[in-house]
């Protein structure tokens, strides 16, 4: 009878071990490796990939039934064939994207990263080389320092008492201007009735002739790099006094000339809106959905005012907006520095007619 060598046996024990330990190790290398970079993903890039899902229902169909027989594959076009498994692992773990070349060169070639601002909805002229821009303020104006004002600018008419207060219209940057409301000297100016402030009222006041009610927070004094935490206050106190708000509204202009935040319909005048949605924010699909639908009932009727709805992250503007505060939070650009009170005036009531039907239509 052959007889087990006890070392032998108990070499073999330890090398299961030390296999079984090495093995473990490597499982909790690659484990730990794939939580770190799924955790550096951005939010909307997430969301995104989560967008896919909401295909036309035509479009599941035939992706349905070309899973049993490829000839139902044909019914999809290229551009609208749902991304593969494989495509959107890639994407999720390298964030470079097939069908975007600047996700290959935007962290090398330096000042490319501006071009990483999304446009999602492209109208008439716009392109990553005339998106809407943010400039701090002029030097020679002391924002810090605001010019007296009238009281709390909300609840400005009799009508709006008698309404409930759905939306909130306020501005982060309460000193942007217009040169030919200021004699053409200057796009910065802290006195209420000549800055955004004014189409905000234009706005509230057409919500009131469409049966909305609203409430205008102006408040001044902060600088511009901490402008977005002081005006995220103002929102939360509003939220706190009035529950029943529930569309945000920031309002601000683009630092465009004119040529490019002016257009004519029917042979009038009006200052272009721009739409700018923060994608580094958990309701970012539904603002997204929100400014899609205003931007629709805006063309109904004023074909082309809309330049388009920008999507920007933390690498290329704040990211956020207050926009996480609310499911309908968006930031809104009326006309740039060079458009004069009527094209605003225009513009502001054209916005506040289609803001008012979206939200009535969700009554």
């Amino acid at each position: 009878m052959k007889r087990i060598n006890p070392t032998l046996n108990t070499q073999s024990s330890i090398n299961h071990s030390l296999l079984f330990q090495y093995l473990f190790v490597l499982i909790l290398i690659y484990g730990m490796a794939i939580l770190v970079t799924v955790s550096q993903i951005k939010i909307g890039f997430i969301q995104d990939a989560m967008q896919k899902a909401d295909w036309p229902a035509k479009i599941l169909l035939s992706e349905t039934f070309g899973n049993e027989n490829v000839v139902y594959n044909h019914a999809i076009k290229e551009k609208d064939r749902p991304k593969t498994v494989y495509h959107l692992l890639f994407e999720l773990m390298t964030d470079l994207r097939f069908d975007d070349n600047r996700s290959l060169f935007g962290s090398e070639l330096p000042g490319f990263t501006i071009y990483n601002t999304r446009i999602f909805v492209a109208g008439k002229g716009l392109n990553y080389t005339n998106l809407p821009k943010d400039n701090p303020p002029s030097p020679s104006i002391n924002i810090d320092t605001p010019k007296p004002q009238k009281p709390e600018q909300s609840d400005t008419n009799k009508s709006n008492e008698k309404l409930k207060k759905t939306v909130l219209i306020y501005h982060t940057h309460p000193w942007e201007s217009y040169k030919p409301i200021n004699n053409g000297k200057d796009s910065t100016y802290t006195e209420p009735q000549k800055s955004v402030v004014k189409d905000g009222e234009i706005i509230g006041k057409t919500l009131n002739e469409n049966g909305v009610g609203y409430i205008q927070k102006v408040k001044q004094g902060w600088g511009y790099n901490e402008a977005y935490q002081k005006s995220r206050i103002v929102v939360q106190n509003a939220l706190k006094q009035t529950p029943s708000l529930t569309y945000l509204i920031d309002i601000h202009r683009d630092s465009s000339g004119r040529s490019i935040t002016t257009m004519k319909i029917g042979g009038t005048s009006y200052a272009r809106i721009s739409i700018i949605i923060g994608e580094a924010n958990p309701n970012y699909s539904a603002n997204l959905y929100l400014a899609k639908k205003v931007k629709t009932e805006l063309d109904k009727k004023y074909p082309d005012l809309v330049r388009g709805i920008v999507g920007k992250t933390k690498l290329t503007g704040n990211g956020v907006y207050n926009q996480d505060l609310s499911k309908n939070a968006i930031l809104i650009e009326i006309g740039g520095v060079d458009n004069n009170l009527q094209e605003i005036t225009r513009s502001s009531q054209a916005f506040g007619e289609a803001l008012a039907q979206v939200i009535n239509q969700n009554k």
